[in-house]
């Protein structure tokens, strides 16, 4: 019981940092949920190859990997 009152502690200590990081991350999702089901159209506007298309989703991705990472590395320090 004592670890379970432990974690709700620390739970309602830190819920504005629960909540704000919960909400960054559902929009990234539907941000990228929505431009994922555009993708076909997108490569008609652009007249690209859809392989083409795909390599901008996946390097938009990894940046945001990298700088999440290198982020979280400077704010710990």
């Amino acid at each position: 019981m004592l670890l379970k009152e432990r974690i709700q502690t620390l739970f309602k200590m830190n819920l504005h940092h629960i909540c704000t990081y919960w909400s960054v991350f559902f929009s990234f999702g539907l941000c990228i949920a929505f431009l994922g089901s555009t993708i076909m159209y997108l490569r008609c506007q652009t007249q690209s190859t859809l392989s083409q298309v795909t390599l901008v989703f996946f390097s938009q991705q990894f940046c945001l990997i990298i700088g999440s990472s290198i982020g979280g590395v400077f704010k710990k320090t």
